[in-house]
């Protein structure tokens, strides 16, 4: 019998430990699969698939694994097919079938594997990998070899659907992805995903000969990769809660790996400390509703991704165990003050504290990000409790459409235009020391912060103007006061235009123009009112023509809806002064209630 296939059959007996009671569910264990999972499972079998919030059917009950519906429907977003191949609804199939032993899903699994195999050859190609429709962008390899794969092989290795032949094939097919990985590395958080990729691989199988120099290999750029990515303040520096978490994630995935295997020594020291520091600032950032706020690209992410996973690396934090479960177990943070600055993100968070109905701003003052970045500066986004009032929609699918570039400019921001263009920066990405404008106060009583905006506005990036912003919040009213000064660079007329982009349809505009009101049959709604300069021009809610307005642009598990942006105008030559009170008022209840 050769090396190759003792190995094999050393591997298919790791499969049947792992899934020895795949078949046999036990009443006492923990179930695994959640009510969406047993939805997405269900329609995998049928190969109904949702991808980038766009569903598709495939006929014949067959997975193209090449095919892409944008091309036909539009709008065209090469995401669909890229993201098609991570393959996220076998992780869902395999933890039903871990419960109910189930058939059915394993042998839909083999199908689908097969197929996948047979339409790509399961090797990645040596150029083009990462081009539009393919299957082995290193992204996506990265994904399948950290999560999807794994899973599938421990959960469905014990199945007869699952058969030693198909299994040689996967793992052959994982084997070439790793080493193309390892020799075709990436940067930002695609390489955290790639890296993480190889060592899952490494660790699962290591008795390959190359596993050993991979495994080592990949955690040496992964540590080097993280200690520059992740700023002095904790979040990682594209800046999005999104990317912090894939980041994060990506992390603690190998610092537990690591542990698990006995591999721990082979990260640096800092390692551990790193994932602490993060953890500690995504929940200084969370949300009274325990989400992150939508800063550059970025979906509605659950504080408790991070946090749980924190949670676990470090149990002796009870404010880790807090944010992870929703404040139903463990303590908030210690202290009087809650707020908190981000001197290297440009980030601010004040909150009146950790109670469920707190008062909530996040403020961005800061850099653009190393990457997924919008024309953003001086934006924000306001809550009370779990309502979100003035929103950050975080951008929408990666698509080519007017929608998309509507949600990553300024039009689709709480920013400053300029004779009615948007601010238009390209640096800087990041920054190398704590960013010294913002001049942050905060103690139990008030929070107050700074920001300004000296680039460039519109197409030509013109320099029409400065706009610097003042934040003041009142924690024991529970009132912002937001003041905006405009001043023109050559003192010319300007119109000044400032936008607020409401998360509701239902706004209430007083009589004369000076204060609105939202009116969202919630617990709370929010009244603005203006003390200086300008006055509310429009109210618009769901407009795409002459330009796009009023839309919440959502990505991923939010949809596009129609939502209400404000604008505020005034003309003055020279200088302009906004201040906006911002306050949180009991809704009204109709009179026979």
């Amino acid at each position: 019998m050769t090396k190759q296939l003792i190995f094999f059959f050393a591997c298919v007996s790791v499969a049947v430990a792992f899934g020895a009671n795949a078949r046999q569910p036990d009443a006492a264990k923990r179930k695994l699969a959640s009510e969406n999972d047993y939805t997405v499972a269900n329609n995998a079998l049928e190969c109904k698939v949702t991808v980038v919030n766009i569903p598709w059917s495939f006929p014949s009950n067959r997975i193209d694994w090449l095919f892409n519906p944008t091309e036909k429907k539009g709008p065209f977003n090469p995401e669909w097919t890229w993201q098609l191949n991570r393959m996220y609804f076998w992780e869902s199939m395999a933890k039903v079938y871990r419960d109910t032993g189930d058939e059915r899903y394993a042998q839909a699994f083999a199908r689908q594997l097969e197929s996948w195999l047979d339409q790509t050859g399961g090797v990645p190609p040596k150029q083009n990998y990462n081009a539009v429709g393919s299957a082995f962008r290193t992204i996506e390899q990265g994904l399948r070899l950290m999560s999807f794969w794994p899973t599938v092989w421990e959960k469905f290795g014990k199945s007869p659907a699952f058969t030693d032949e198909l299994k040689r094939r996967f793992i052959d097919s994982m084997r070439a992805q790793a080493n193309h990985l390892i020799a075709h590395k990436t940067r930002a958080n695609w390489l955290l995903m790639e890296m993480n990729g190889v060592h899952s691989f490494a660790c699962l199988f290591p008795d390959f000969p190359e596993s050993a120099r991979l495994r080592q290999e990949s955690a040496k750029i992964f540590c080097e990769a993280i200690s520059k990515q992740v700023l002095p303040d904790g979040l990682q520096d594209e800046l999005s809660p999104d990317y912090h978490c894939v980041y994060y994630s990506c992390a603690s995935g190998l610092y537990l790996r690591s542990k698990k295997y006995g591999f721990e020594d082979e990260i640096s020291r800092e390692f551990k400390s790193l994932l602490e520091k993060s953890a500690e600032a995504t929940l200084a950032l969370t949300t009274p509703a325990f989400v992150q706020p939508r800063f550059n690209d970025c979906f509605t992410i659950d504080t408790a991704r991070v946090l749980s996973r924190a949670a676990k690396i470090f149990p002796e934090r009870e404010d880790f165990r807090w944010g992870a479960t929703h404040g139903r177990e463990g303590n908030p943070p210690a202290g009087e003050v809650a707020s908190r600055i981000f001197p290297y993100s440009g980030f601010a968070a004040m909150r009146s504290g950790w109670h469920r109905d707190a008062a909530y701003m996040a403020f961005d003052f800061g850099p653009l990000g190393m990457a997924h970045s919008h024309q953003d500066k001086l934006g924000f986004t306001l809550w009370k409790g779990n309502q979100e009032f003035i929103f950050d929609d975080g951008g929408g699918q990666y698509e080519q459409s007017p929608m998309r570039e509507y949600a990553i400019s300024g039009y689709d921001h709480n920013v400053l235009l300029v004779d009615g263009l948007a601010q238009r920066r390209k640096a800087p990405l990041r920054v190398q020391k704590p960013i010294i404008e913002s001049d942050w106060q905060s103690d139990k009583n008030f929070d107050r912060v700074k920001g300004v905006y000296d680039q460039g506005f519109g197409p030509e990036s013109l320099n029409l103007a400065v706009h610097r912003r003042e934040i003041e919040f009142d924690k024991r009213a529970e009132i912002f006061r937001v003041t905006d000064f405009a001043e023109s660079r050559d003192g010319k007329d300007r119109e000044w235009s400032l936008l607020f982009h409401l998360n509701t349809r239902n706004v209430k505009v007083a009589p004369d123009k000076r204060s609105l009101r939202t009116l969202t049959g919630g617990k709370w709604d929010l009244q603005l009112e203006l003390c200086a300069d300008g006055e509310i021009v429009s109210a618009v809610s769901g407009q795409r023509k002459p330009v796009i307005s009023g839309w919440f642009v959502g990505r991923t598990n939010e949809p596009v809806r129609p939502a209400t942006t404000v604008t505020v105008k005034a003309k003055k030559s020279g200088k302009c002064k906004f201040i906006t009170v911002l306050k949180f008022i009991p809704t009204e209840k109709p009179a026979n209630q």
